[in-house]
């Protein structure tokens, strides 16, 4: 029977069929979700631990560091990443989850004379561990004054191809805006164009 041709008493009778179902399904479920939650805490203690030990390791292991799912709760490597890429002047940006990776994100200041080497040296030292997230490109974040908004910035590189590309997502619409072959050369763009910050003006 359809419902348009049920009565009132009918439709009501259905309702109370359809809860008495639903709690005999919440009753089987609230187990399983107790479990569920129980298992998710043990693995954040055991990540943070992991994370502990090798927070106290002499080499960075950036290839567990950078490695990151919508699973992964261990706010002990969470700090631990942002510590690492501080030291490399770079920073986090979200993940990649096809790649099951965390996005880099740069951030120049434009009119400072250590912003750019420091910057150059510290993508020196990751590439090698970032895998390719826009086909055959390793896709960095630009954080810039705008703060996106005029798009998302950002920086594409394919070091094999000696391919830098600064690329422009807006609206859904992709345009590359500048290409290079020398990766000194796209920072040195970005730091005059799509800075972070303008270090003449923070005296003013």
């Amino acid at each position: 029977m359809h419902i348009t041709d049920m009565t009132i008493k009918e439709l009501e009778a259905e309702i109370v069929k359809n809860e008495d179902k639903r709690e005999v399904l919440f009753s089987k479920r609230n187990p399983i979700d107790r479990q569920l939650s129980n298992l998710y805490n043990k693995n954040k203690k055991l990540s943070d631990q992991i994370a502990k030990i090798k927070m106290n390791q002499k080499h960075t292991d950036w290839n567990w560091l950078l490695h990151c799912t919508h699973s992964e709760s261990s706010m002990e490597k969470h700090r631990l990443r942002e510590h690492k890429l501080r030291e490399l002047n770079l920073g986090a940006s979200g993940f990649f989850p096809e790649i099951e990776q965390t996005q880099i994100r740069i951030a120049l200041v434009k009119n400072d004379p250590k912003s750019l080497p420091a910057t150059m040296k510290g993508l020196k030292k990751i590439l090698k561990y970032l895998k390719p997230a826009k086909g055959n490109y390793k896709v960095i974040d630009i954080f810039e004054h705008s703060l996106s908004a005029g798009g998302c910035f950002n920086l594409l590189i394919n070091e094999e191809k000696e391919s830098y590309k600064i690329h422009l997502t807006r609206y859904n619409r992709e345009e590359t805006l500048h290409s290079f072959n020398n990766l000194k050369e796209t920072l040195a763009l970005i730091q005059k164009k799509y800075y972070y910050d303008d270090a003449d003006n923070k005296d003013n």
